[in-house]
């Protein structure tokens, strides 16, 4: 049986903070809109790009959040891995899952045409990806197709991640979940098979 371990990526293999905020300010710009902290963008993060411009511009028309998008997406693809970078502790983790026999995957919120490009930037190596730009999560869409992608079954699959989505479409894919407590996703009260406090513990909590 294949074993197929799918990662969320901002929050979980990287630290994006700062440039999704700087993006997000550039779309508030965009709007005659003032910056807002770093610290205060942060909470907005996690379902994907849309749902970000809606937090960042309240009290728009779609006209204006439109427009919002269009310098929200311009400014990003400058700008994927300024700050951005992957935890400390997830490329050995994910190389030792790999030498275990492993297959890695992404599944992500944020579109994969800046998914790729940052994790091909970043030299994280995965064997399957799923973005945004169809079925977010907490829709198991994407994990159903990884599986199907990879030839793995729910039983030998995780979903590792930060946010209370990952963790409703591992749910709802019928695969087992890690919680990921060091990234800045919200967890919400919903439930996990596991939890980690540092990507070293990843091997250990599903090849144990």
């Amino acid at each position: 049986m294949r074993r197929l371990a799918i990662f969320d990526l901002d929050g979980t293999l990287v630290d994006s903070r700062r440039d999704l905020a700087d993006a997000g300010n550039a779309a508030r710009a965009a709007l005659g809109l003032p910056p807002i902290q770093v610290a205060d963008i942060v909470p907005m993060i996690g379902d994907g790009a849309g749902k970000l411009i809606e937090r960042l511009t309240p009290g728009c028309d779609e006209a204006a959040r439109r427009r919002a998008m269009e310098a929200f997406r311009a400014d990003y693809a400058t700008r994927l891995t300024a700050h951005t970078a992957a935890y400390p502790g997830i490329s050995e983790m994910l190389a030792e899952l790999r030498r275990r026999g492993w297959l890695i995957a992404v599944a992500t919120n944020k579109p994969a045409v800046f998914a790729r490009p940052l994790l091909d930037q970043l030299g994280l190596h995965i064997d399957g990806l799923r973005g945004g730009e169809g079925a977010k999560k907490p829709d198991p869409t994407m994990l159903h197709e990884l599986m199907q992608e990879l030839a793995a079954a729910p039983a030998s699959a995780w979903m590792i991640g930060d946010h209370h989505t990952d963790l409703q479409a591992a749910a709802a894919a019928g695969v087992r979940a890690v919680h990921c407590t060091w990234g800045f996703g919200q967890r919400d009260g919903v439930t996990a098979v596991a939890e980690a406090t540092h990507p070293r513990e990843i091997v250990a909590l599903i090849d144990g």
